[in-house]
């Protein structure tokens, strides 16, 4: 099992790692899109559920270009994106911390490792939020969107890294980059992830309690 101290840095993602976030994100989507046809609305919830990591940029543009193919989707994209912002910063800051996540935290900072927050949330939002929670000081860097996760990554000097994820994508971003991975599962909407984690051989944890690479 991984064994925390023998890392130079950590990578977290911050909605299911670090903020039990996932669940109110999917609300603001669908709350964000009503008057919309339900119907397209439940196949935008799954897309978006599926691809954790991906940016809410991304996500729209996929509802109004794919899923309702609709033309000059400029102008009710960017009204959706506002009333998501919104929705989703008013529920971060009310939402509950992963179990276990101060512990982690704290005790990479006393080992002297770099702690670092690459997120498919949006960054101003993400920094906000966890500032406010009083996480942030416990971070060397926080990254998040528009920019992709595997173009926050390149921008962190390469070391011996462990990244803490909940979604593929997480999971496909460490892999680019030679990083131990592990999916954090009790918060996640990635429904074949203990699936594919156990065909994978990929260590899992429902949060950061069962981790044993503190002990």
């Amino acid at each position: 099992m991984y064994d925390i101290k023998n890392y130079q840095q950590v990578i977290f993602d911050c909605d299911g790692v670090i903020l039990d976030s996932n669940e109110i994100k999917s609300k603001a989507f669908a709350d964000a899109l009503v008057g919309e046809d339900p119907k397209l609305i439940d196949e935008f919830l799954y897309y978006h559920q599926q691809n954790g990591g991906v940016s809410r940029f991304v996500k729209f543009e996929y509802f109004y270009k794919i899923i309702k193919a609709q033309k000059d989707y400029q102008v009710d994209r960017d009204n959706a994106l506002k009333k998501y912002s919104k929705l989703s910063l008013e529920g971060l800051l009310s939402c509950n911390e992963i179990k276990g996540i101060r512990n982690i935290l704290t005790q990479l900072s006393n080992y002297n490792i770099d702690s670092f927050v690459v997120s498919g949330g949006e960054q101003t939002e993400v920094r906000t939020v966890l500032k406010k929670k009083d996480l942030s000081h416990y971070f060397k860097k926080i990254y998040g969107s528009p920019a992709t996760k595997k173009e926050n990554l390149s921008a962190i000097k390469p070391a011996k890294s462990l990244y803490f994820g909940d979604a593929k994508s997480d999971y496909e971003a460490a892999s680019v980059f030679g990083m131990d991975f592990v999916y954090i599962n009790g918060a996640s909407e990635w429904t074949e992830g203990i699936k594919f984690c156990q065909q994978n051989n990929i260590a899992m944890f429902k949060d950061f309690t069962e981790f044993e690479g503190l002990k």
